[in-house]
């Protein structure tokens, strides 16, 4: 449930209601936070490790710069909010850390094992999708729901390169000698999935990986408080800059994801369509204005294909 304790984090936190003291800052600090939270929440999709360390303070700065550029936009001018915020998750993943645990299962090309990760680097940010120029919206959750889904859209076209200590094929013995394995990829699941030391079994009945439940529930952090945002029609939302788009409501608030497991889509056996809405799961269930959510998913992947067509399989 990684992106609804995301959801209901940023709503929470930049209710003016709840927070009168809020200003610009606080609202681009609150967005940049919960992202990182978010993103090191997930795994790559086939060597299962997390970021480390991305570039949070650029990406918050750039965050400022969208809030102020929606509080400049004028009354019924298009503007939209999400697509702003993409130039500061991009700046998140350019050069990012990732962590060197675990040393992927999948040896490097040539090799027969990896003994070791000596780095690894996101070398490409990816393609963050568009949404259409749209009216200023009315509610906030409306941006947070159209964000989440460009989010984990822009995820699956990332990548980067691990640079490990690997076995190779030699007499009398393997000898050990540098490795390069380049991963495309990135997810945040409801459930977490970690490698099975037990992999492979000598039955072949152990899984290649285990899903491990997020600890923070959706209880924990209580229902949606929605409110609507004060300035109409100049995308700002109030004084904190917090508005943004058109016409795109989410779910009711009601739901989690918190039920829905992935299975075995982080592994490669599930459709692009399928992965996204498990990510997204029962809190964001109709993008309004006509357009089903697997409708704009599927504009999403043609955007994605179009750039990277490597990154989607299915």
């Amino acid at each position: 449930m990684s992106w609804g304790l995301f959801k209901r984090n940023v709503i929470r936190k930049t209710n003016p209601n709840n927070n009168p003291s809020l200003n610009i800052n606080k609202v681009a600090t609150i967005w940049a936070d919960e992202y990182d939270a978010a993103v090191k929440r997930g795994k790559d999709f086939i060597n299962l490790e997390s970021v480390q360390s991305g570039n949070k303070e650029i990406m918050k700065n750039l965050f400022r710069v969208a809030l102020l550029k929606g509080l400049a936009t004028p009354p019924g001018v298009n503007f939209s909010l999400p697509n702003e915020f993409g130039n500061g998750v991009k700046a998140y993943w350019a050069g990012a850390q990732m962590n060197p645990f675990p040393i992927p299962l999948i040896p490097a090309p040539g090799s027969i094992q990896n003994l070791a990760v000596n780095s690894n680097i996101v070398t490409n940010v990816g393609v963050w999708p568009l949404y259409p120029p749209l009216k200023p919206a009315k509610k906030q959750e409306i941006i947070v729901n159209m964000f989440i889904l460009a989010a984990i859209v822009h995820l699956f076209s990332i990548g980067g390169v691990i640079q490990t200590t690997s076995l190779y094929p030699a007499a009398p013995s393997p000898i050990p000698s540098p490795g390069i394995i380049v991963w495309t990829g990135y997810l945040v699941p409801p459930a977490i999935p970690i490698p099975n030391p037990n992999f492979p079994s000598a039955d072949g009945s152990e899984s290649p990986v285990i899903e491990q439940a997020d600890n923070n529930t959706i209880s924990e952090v209580g229902p949606i408080q929605e409110y609507e945002l004060t300035n109409d029609g100049d995308g700002s939302g109030g004084d904190d800059g917090s508005g943004g788009d058109d016409g795109n409501s989410g779910g009711d608030g009601s739901g989690g994801d918190d039920g829905n497991v992935l299975g075995d889509g982080i592994t490669g056996d599930s459709s692009f369509e399928d992965m996204v809405n498990s990510s997204l799961g029962d809190d964001i269930t109709d993008m309004g204005g006509g357009n089903s959510i697997n409708k704009q998913i599927e504009e999403f992947k043609k955007q994605l294909v179009a750039i990277r067509p490597d990154c989607i399989k299915n």
